[in-house]
């Protein structure tokens, strides 16, 4: 499929009028797609603000910068927007959906659950092999946290890679010394130039949306950030856009990388918005948004005088990368990608610790993924979860020792669940909750047991172990109100041998996925 020419890069550098980038979406004489656009923005106009009701609706930013003119129609857009984004279920849907594959530099293992949401927003790609052609070798993985709906997410899932591998070829096309070349690595470009390069992707992704949108579904406010990697065999290119988050960690468990969140608290986000016209309100932009950039939320995207980067929300992605290495100090284990229902309730360094940990246990990084979408959600995560764990040749392997050491932590914890149950007559009145605080409790005054508790994951790691002891516990006792979740469900895997699985759990859960030997491009809908 042809696409339309990238504008070039000299262009875009030099560039300080308002317009480059509709003379680069749509061309110089494209004058109709110009002014089609600029209809639809909203001008810089300055407003009297000289009643009491006019600085407040200033303040809070309620005119100038939405598709509604009308402060109390902007109002409850904006409440009703919020509402959205926060509504729960009385319990959470705990199916797991997974997916996995290899190549010659890596493998990888991807988890994703609903959990407390009343709907699934995140989405999901991975894509083993670009293309067939001069980008064969590159990988490309991504997780997409939408928010007010699950749209736009889905169809970054399904799109952003593509638009990507269009700017990297027209980044080839202007380079006479690699236009001849069959296949292309990460060291041949110029990192100025493909950060230009991935920059004007994103853009012209997020406007193509943005038209779509206006046709197919012109009432849709759905957003979504992006955290995504492009992998070689010598660098890891990490594009972020949003509060999602990515990690890079040494076999030793450094973090050596981590991307920035994108946060309206930031001191440069702020600017940004101020300078748009925007303010920021309980940590939001307009008292809105929990973050600063995203694609889509096109209701944030209408100052038709500022650039997409200058707008209230920017889909600009900030892009950084990591070179492979084989100093000891420098070699990379393993890469997570996650939204942020996991980084709500684990930090770098505890995620980081504990997958390395699991890693000397099981090769399955689906598994691991699972173990630690549970204990998020243990923690009191709330939100939809999902990870990609992309595993390096460095990555620690299974032992037998720490295998072992595994499995007796969790007889240890079957059997004080059972022997504290067993304290019980009447099963149907316990607790699980009070019977997991008692099993706590009582290991804990073992020494042996908290040294073999996995780092980075404590006793919450292991709930779900009790969990799956506790219901069968119950089983035939029509107990089901007083157990906290029920079971978890644990998938199986099979041996890896084809490039993706790509499984779900069949109940509570539809995929998108695009069929393809070569990628897996998801999300679980409602």
């Amino acid at each position: 499929m042809s696409e339309p020419p990238s504008p070039s890069i000299e262009k875009n550098e030099a560039s300080s009028s308002s317009s480059w980038w509709f003379e680069s979406l749509f061309g110089k004489n494209d004058t109709q797609s110009v002014t089609r656009n600029r209809s639809n923005c909203i001008s810089n106009t300055t407003q009297s603000h000289g009643d009491s009701w006019s600085r407040l609706r200033q303040f809070f930013n309620f005119s100038g910068h939405s598709s509604s003119t009308n402060t109390e129609d902007t109002f409850h857009s904006s409440l009703s927007r919020f509402r959205s984004m926060g509504q729960f279920l009385e319990k959470p849907k705990t199916e797991k959906h997974n997916s996995s594959g290899k190549n010659d530099d890596l493998r990888y293992g991807l988890g994703s659950m609903q959990g407390w949401r009343v709907d699934m927003e995140d989405a999901h790609a991975t894509v083993l092999k670009l293309d067939d052609n001069r980008w064969s070798h590159w990988s490309y993985f991504g997780i997409f946290d939408g928010h007010a709906g699950f749209r736009t997410a889905i169809k970054s899932a399904e799109k952003l890679h593509l638009r990507i591998v269009s700017s990297l070829n027209s980044l080839v096309q202007d380079n006479e010394n690699l236009k001849s070349l069959p296949t292309i690595t990460s060291s041949q470009l110029d990192f100025n130039k493909l950060e230009m390069a991935m920059k004007d992707a994103y853009f012209k992704f997020d406007n193509e949306w943005r038209e779509e949108n206006r046709s197919n579904n012109p009432d849709d406010k759905s957003g979504s950030t992006a955290i995504s990697c492009l992998v070689d065999s010598e660098r890891i290119y990490f594009l972020n856009v949003g509060d999602s988050r990515a990690i890079l960690v040494s076999p030793d468990g450094r973090i050596l990388l981590a991307t920035k969140d994108h946060k309206p608290s930031d001191q440069a986000e702020r600017q940004r918005i101020h300078e748009a016209g925007g303010t920021v309100l309980i940590q939001r932009v307009n008292g809105s948004l929990a973050v600063s950039r995203a694609l889509g939320d096109f209701e944030y995207k209408n100052n038709c005088n500022r650039r997409p980067d200058q707008q209230l929300v920017s889909p600009e992605p900030e892009i950084t990368f990591y070179a492979h290495s084989n100093k000891q100090d420098e070699q990379i284990a393993f890469v997570v990608l996650a939204c942020d229902g996991i980084w709500d309730v684990l930090t770098n360094e505890e995620l980081a610790t504990y997958i390395l940990g699991r890693m000397h246990v099981t090769d399955d990084l689906c598994e691991i993924a699972n173990t630690v979408l549970d204990m998020c959600l243990y923690k009191g995560s709330k939100d939809n979860m999902s990870l990609v764990i992309i595993a390096f040749k460095n990555a620690p392997t299974p032992t037998p020792e720490w295998k072992a050491k595994d499995e007796t932590l969790n007889n240890e914890i079957r059997k004080k669940t059972a022997e504290i149950c067993g304290r019980y007559p009447n099963k149907t009145s316990l607790d699980a909750n009070t019977i997991w605080q008692q099993v706590v409790t009582s290991l804990n005054e073992q020494s042996s047991i908290r040294d073999a508790l996995p780092a980075g994951g404590g006793f919450i790691s292991k709930r779900s172990v009790f969990e799956t002891a506790y219901d069968s516990l119950l089983k035939g006792t029509n107990n089901t109100t007083n157990s906290s979740i029920g079971a978890l469900v644990n998938n199986d895997h099979d041996d890896g041998k084809d490039e993706h699985d790509d499984k779900s759990t069949p109940s509570n859960s539809s995929s998108g996925d695009i069929p393809s030997s070569n990628s897996t491009i998801s999300a679980l809908t409602p």
